[in-house]
């Protein structure tokens, strides 16, 4: 992918730039650049091409503790994600999802038990009893994963993330659209 490619995608300037920490979330019904880096965590995108905008979450943890209302946690990120673009005016049955992260990057853990698979599967599970379509996913793996979403088009830019060095280079190995959403893991 080149830069005038990278510019037809992500066009400059754009109104705003978010960087998404674990445990947060960010909706909008204005143009954005959302990013965040990946490793077991899980980045869920909400998108709404009808109205142009969407929303996406940054989850640590499968389930809250009891008594926990914390965003780190994927059953309250989920949850407070719709509800938020459902603030914003988007319509559930109009939102479709991308889903990334859930590496096995922690030195503990089998593959079908670690903290990444059982992130990505809280979001499969989540996602299905609400009857949103993944349009496309990029989950597991043993690499974290740096990705760039355009709020207004839903286009998610991916890229595998090897070391810290990685992070300094701005071009995105691939466009998310073309990552097939049924049986990629990677």
């Amino acid at each position: 992918m080149n830069a005038s490619t990278l510019l037809e995608i992500f066009p400059e300037p754009l109104t705003r730039k978010v960087f998404l920490t674990p445990g947060t979330l960010w909706c909008g019904a204005d143009p954005a650049i959302v990013t965040t880096v990946l490793g077991s965590c899980i980045a869920v995108c909400l998108i709404d091409l009808k109205r142009r905008r969407a929303g996406m979450n940054h989850y640590v943890m499968p389930f809250n503790p009891a008594g926990e209302n914390s965003l780190r946690y994927g059953d309250i990120a989920l949850n407070r994600l719709m509800v938020r673009m459902i603030e914003i005016g988007s319509k559930p049955q109009d939102l479709r999802a991308k889903l990334f992260g859930g590496a096995n990057v922690l030195p503990f853990g089998v593959n079908a038990d670690t903290v990444g698979a059982k992130n990505t599967k809280v979001a499969v599970e989540w996602l299905r009893s609400h009857n949103i379509p993944i349009s496309a996913r990029r989950t597991g793996g043993n690499n974290g994963l740096f990705i760039r979403m355009n709020s207004e088009t839903g286009k998610v830019l991916v890229r595998n993330v090897l070391s810290s060095a990685d992070l300094d280079n701005p071009e995105a190995a691939y466009d998310s659209r073309l990552i097939p959403a049924l049986g990629r893991e990677g």
